[in-house]
């Protein structure tokens, strides 16, 4: 396939507003604006293996804070439920119920009924959004802080804005990749410093092991 007709695919599949941008960036070099297309797919689609495990571990953390917090205030039941109203929950006005960040929650809640799933903590703990861990550590949220500081035992000093500063800037990242747009004009080698910087502020070992098992620098270095 030459060139011209391979361009030809391209915009027929993927649109010619959207290429636009890597045809300018190569220069209106067309194979290396296609080369630029394919190595921005798989760029996202390693920021998206690190960003996961980041998250994954991001929520755990979380839980396991909140689940102190529960447990010291001699709580029963597991915080998700929000049976103190804290989060939440029966506080919106109509026609919206609850109030945020317990509309999440109740999504969530939602959505395992409808597959058919146990609404135990760990199936809805597995639904949430990143954004909500996002409105967990945010300033809206600032009395829990005292108790999830606790989970970042290595990040200097204990500002709330620490963390949520770094989570919000890795859920724009993330919602970027998610609508498939173009990464490669941002600082990738800065966000990928962030995803190492605020898995060590939880675990030194876990951002070792991200940083070990990612292909972001990899893939990095093999930008056309």
């Amino acid at each position: 396939m030459v060139n011209s007709q391979a361009w030809t695919f391209f915009e027929l599949h993927f649109g010619s507003p959207r290429l636009r941008h890597y045809l300018v960036e190569a220069g209106g070099d067309v194979d290396r604006a296609m080369r630029l297309y394919e190595w921005n797919t798989d760029l996202s689609a390693a920021f998206w293996e690190s960003l996961g495990h980041l998250e994954v571990a991001l929520r755990n953390t979380i839980d396991r804070q909140m689940t102190a917090r529960q447990f010291a205030r001699g709580r029963a039941g597991h915080w998700i439920y929000d049976d103190a109203r804290e989060l939440g929950r029966d506080r919106g006005r109509p026609p919206h119920r609850h109030a945020y960040p317990y509309v999440d929650i109740n999504t969530a809640i939602n959505r395992v009924r409808k597959n058919n799933m146990p609404t135990d903590p760990g199936q809805i703990i597995s639904e949430m959004s990143f954004g909500f861990w996002h409105q967990m550590v945010s300033k809206s949220q600032m009395f829990v802080w005292p108790d999830l500081a606790t989970g970042f035992p290595h990040m200097p000093g204990r500002r709330q804005d620490t963390v949520s500063d770094l989570v919000g800037s890795l859920r724009t990242l993330r919602n970027r990749i998610g609508h498939h747009h173009r990464i490669w004009a941002i600082d990738v080698t800065a966000k990928y410093a962030e995803i190492h910087t605020l898995a060590g502020y939880i675990d030194p070992a876990l951002a070792t092991w991200i940083d070990n098992n990612s292909r972001v620098t990899a893939v990095v270095a093999q930008r056309p």
